[in-house]
């Protein structure tokens, strides 16, 4: 397993308490050394975390959708299985998740520096804006599904009420999958990845952008968002690795993002 430096980030070498380079004691490494454990670590993470993926996010949310349009006969029947159950199975997998992995998440807001998140900022912001122009341009290149779009400009989106479905629960559905991805596909996979193979930065960045685009399709199913699922993927995923892999600033963006989405189809 790496151990990298908490303050420049770079990788310590095997019983490298103190950093040869700036200095700074690495308490997981003296840990380490302490319980003589070096490795495994973040890739049977990930493989816990993808498990729980594919059985609640995946599987989880076809069985349950599938129920729903046969229980529920007489509503709108896409608004209806779509909405309910991405909420059920997005909470379901969120919370088995952060249970599973709580303790990975203690540096989960920022661990990075100033020049770190002025630059991660202004690449994040820089995306939230394209994803936002395309959004608007055509429906080809959605960020969040049609099925949701349309029900927001129907004129009956309602926040607190509504037969098939209601805005609050989207909004809700939308905002667990953001933290379910972020969590699996992001800090699991790409530590993994950085952890298992000697790959450069940007490969792991194309790499972790696409399988966190395909987890994205296999849980949303919507083919309309795949091209701003790739954008904003790539940019999440340099963000992450130029933040000393922290994951707030990805989750307040993308929430960002979902937020801005629902302003510009409800208006």
């Amino acid at each position: 397993m790496k151990i990298r430096c908490q303050n420049c980030y770079r990788v310590l070498d095997r019983n490298e308490e103190y950093c040869k380079s700036c200095g700074e004691h690495s308490e997981q490494m003296k840990r380490a050394m302490e319980t003589g454990n070096f490795g495994g670590g973040p890739l049977d993470r990930f493989k816990i975390g993808a498990l729980l993926f594919l059985i609640l996010a995946f599987f989880g949310n076809g069985i349950i959708m599938i129920t729903l349009a046969v229980i529920q006969k007489d509503s709108n029947t896409d608004l209806y299985k779509y909405s309910y159950g991405l909420l059920i199975s997005s909470v379901v997998a969120l919370a088995a998740i952060f249970i599973v992995h709580y303790k990975d998440l203690i540096d989960f807001f920022w661990n990075g520096n100033k020049e770190q998140f002025g630059r991660c900022f202004l690449l994040g912001l820089l995306g939230v804006i394209i994803v936002s122009l395309l959004s608007i341009l055509t429906n080809a290149t959605r960020v969040i599904p049609n099925v949701y779009t349309n029900y927001l400009q129907s004129g009956y989106a309602r926040f607190f009420s509504g037969k098939d479905s209601n805005a609050t629960f989207i909004l809700i559905s939308l905002i667990c999958v953001v933290l379910v991805e972020e969590i699996v596909f992001r800090r699991l996979l790409i530590d993994a990845i950085d952890d298992q193979t000697m790959l450069g930065d940007v490969m792991v960045v194309i790499l972790g952008g696409l399988v966190s685009t395909i987890a994205d399709f296999a849980w949303l199913m919507s083919v309309e968002t795949i091209i701003t699922s790739l954008i904003i993927n790539f940019i999440m995923t340099w963000i992450y690795m130029n933040s000393n892999r922290s994951l707030g600033l990805n989750v307040l963006l993308r929430v960002l993002i979902i937020v801005i989405q629902f302003l510009i189809f409800l208006v």
